[in-house]
């Protein structure tokens, strides 16, 4: 059977080429959002252990009384489109936060963690919050009696 030649096949490349191209290019963009979603909700759930680490390790030096010590590395960076801001640590005595450890994102949204079981309250050393502006720290707690109180001294090295 002999080949026949289409003329017209040459000049329809072009816009098969057109069409492969714009497909293609659709198909990328949900792609890379939903790889952005997973990155995002990775680094949720790696912030929620590291924010749960920090409370547990004040709780638990809290219970074992003055002079108990714990260092603890804090790894908060994110490679999706959902950043760390900074982290709140503490409160002054009867603050609303001393029992807290609040990370806030870029987004102005916010996790939570609260040493309410049993309650500790958690300082800076000079007596109010800890506010540390790098995603990457090592973390000191101590426990300290002062003035009749017991209370988690943060010190972010």
């Amino acid at each position: 059977m002999p080949q026949r030649r289409d003329c017209n096949a040459v000049e329809t490349i072009p816009l098969r080429l057109m069409i492969v191209a714009v497909v293609a290019s659709l198909s990328i963009l949900p792609a890379a959002e939903a790889l952005d979603t997973l990155r995002n909700k990775d680094f949720v759930r790696r912030a929620s252990l590291e924010l749960d680490e920090i409370v547990s390790a004040a709780q638990i030096i809290s219970i074992q009384g003055p002079g108990s010590a714990r260092t603890i590395t804090v790894d908060l960076r994110g490679d999706g489109t959902l950043r760390f801001d900074h982290l709140c640590i503490g409160d002054a005595q009867g603050g609303p936060n001393m029992s807290n450890a609040v990370l806030r994102f870029e987004n102005g949204a916010s996790l939570v963690r609260a040493a309410d079981e049993p309650p500790v309250w958690i300082r800076s050393a000079s007596g109010d919050a800890l506010m540390v502006e790098s995603p990457l720290f090592t973390l000191r707690l101590r426990s300290v009696f002062e003035n009749h109180t017991l209370s988690v001294v943060a010190e972010a090295m």
